[in-house]
């Protein structure tokens, strides 16, 4: 398993998007025009045969990162893109400006829904799985607070995510714990957490990190699900912006 460039595009600082279990790098929706404004945005899909680890998948978005002009980038996560920013900051430090963590873990804990999710897309008919994938869009990614123009793009996008690549992912998860290794993560780092996430227990974990890694800064997102980062009234930019100057201030 490994990354791949889906695009990059816009004009200043280097920001490379690390996606969620997705692992689509699509689900920026609009915020990724809005960042392209601001930033040169390279946004990252996961790829190739089921396998691997989370340092494997951290080998290959710092080998994508020295792609980039200069090598060095800030790194924007969600969800189970999260740990795999924080490995790739642990292991490649050289590569990685800045953090940004959205809704993701170190280390998760319900490990008997993990378990069951596994279960469920090994087992289940495909037909079962696909006719449940617009509820769990709006109902358990997207909710309560939505942006109704995202939520139309989000439902429109192609593809199925629960293949085998996706049951990969989640086996990834069972061994990983990167909480004795939070103090030696030495960029800017800035993480968020929605106060309704269904998915993952997202204050707790943001705050266990923030314990962990010197100088963090956590925000809590009120009254929002798992999906956070296409809603437009969330200032994005301006918050990425300000972990660049951050990134800046501590070369």
């Amino acid at each position: 398993m490994h990354v791949e460039v889906v695009a990059t595009r816009g004009e200043g600082p280097a920001l490379v998007y690390v996606p969620g279990i997705d692992g689509s790098g699509e689900l920026l929706l609009g915020t990724a025009a809005r960042l392209e404004r601001r930033f040169r945005l390279t946004r990252l899909r996961y790829a190739g045969d089921p396998g691997g680890g989370y340092g494997e998948l951290a080998r290959s978005v710092a080998a994508r990162i020295a792609e980039l002009d200069g090598g060095r980038a800030l790194v924007l996560a969600e969800s189970f893109g999260v740990a795999v920013a924080l490995q790739t900051a642990l292991d490649h430090r050289e590569r990685v400006a800045g953090l940004a963590l959205v809704n993701g873990f170190s280390y998760y804990r319900d490990r008997l829904g993990l378990a069951l999710a596994r279960g469920l897309f090994a087992l289940a008919p495909a037909a079962w799985v696909h006719s449940g994938r617009q509820r769990f869009l709006q109902h358990g990614l997207f909710s309560p607070r939505r942006d109704e123009e995202a939520l139309r793009a989000l439902l429109a996008l192609p593809g199925d995510w629960f293949d085998e690549r996706y049951r990969a992912r989640l086996a990834c998860i069972r061994g990983l714990d990167l909480r004795p290794r939070l103090g030696n993560v030495a960029c800017p780092t800035a993480l968020f957490a929605a106060d309704r996430d269904r998915v993952v227990d997202a204050v707790r974990s943001a705050r266990e990190m923030a314990s962990g890694i010197p100088g963090a800064e956590l925000t809590v997102i009120p009254e929002a699900g798992h999906l956070v980062l296409p809603l437009a009234d969330e200032p994005w930019t301006e918050r990425l912006e300000q972990l660049a100057r951050r990134a800046r201030s501590s070369d």
